[in-house]
């Protein structure tokens, strides 16, 4: 009867074993099935991460620097100073249409940009750097810099497409920032030189634009 008894104890004791690593192994599969699952939302997220739209970044942290810069007052050393930086943020864009864009007519104005600006930006920086500014009121100068986000005002946050239609959308937009500010700046120059550059940046600027409004209209996402 003892021995019965102990045997009773000892079958219960297994089976409740047997339940209990059942039971562990489930809620095991079950923790590995939701690890797995918000290892599949992380990366959904990721990708998301991933789409985002690169050339509005670079806008962003250009537009950033930008309004960082202190003015002196003087038209022509802030004008040399600004257009340099505007032009440092044409060349991160052009270059991102180089490596991802796709469009030949677009691939090859990028590529026209980096090199155009390039030259651009190694003139004014050579001005900035011999010339000492003048003091002025402040004023002027900022609004130079006010000139330019009027043509941000219209950017989507949101904006969807390719690395084209980026490309195409927001360097009309730069463009259009850099033609307010010579426009802006040209009342006020007094370095012949800087005059014309600013007269030059506007007739090649607007040229593009066109281009790239164009081309806008003749490729809907």
């Amino acid at each position: 009867m003892k021995k019965m008894l102990l045997n009773v104890k000892w079958a219960a004791w297994a089976c409740g074993i047997t339940l209990l690593f059942n039971a562990c192994s489930q809620n095991s599969d079950k923790t590995e099935t939701a690890t797995t699952a918000e290892k599949e939302d992380h990366s959904g997220m990721d990708m998301a991460a991933g789409g985002s739209n690169e050339m509005m970044d670079l806008m962003h942290e250009n537009m950033t620097k930008m309004h960082g810069m202190k003015m002196t007052g003087d038209a022509d050393h802030d004008f040399a100073m600004m257009m340099a930086t505007h032009h440092e943020g044409a060349l991160d864009m052009a270059q991102e249409q180089v490596d991802n864009g796709r469009d030949t007519m677009l691939v090859n104005m990028a590529k026209k940009t980096l090199s155009a600006q390039k030259e651009e930006i190694d003139q004014l920086k050579k001005f900035t750097d011999s010339h000492q500014p003048a003091a002025g009121d402040t004023a002027t100068s900022m609004k130079l810099m006010r000139s330019m986000d009027g043509a941000m005002a219209g950017m989507d946050h949101n904006m969807k497409g390719t690395t084209d239609h980026h490309f195409a959308s927001l360097m009309g937009m730069h463009h259009q920032s850099g033609i307010d500010m010579a426009k802006a700046y040209l009342p006020n120059a007094k370095v012949p030189e800087l005059k014309a550059m600013a007269q030059k940046i506007i007739a090649d600027q607007q040229k593009e634009k066109q281009m790239l409004d164009t081309w806008l209209q003749e490729h809907p996402e």
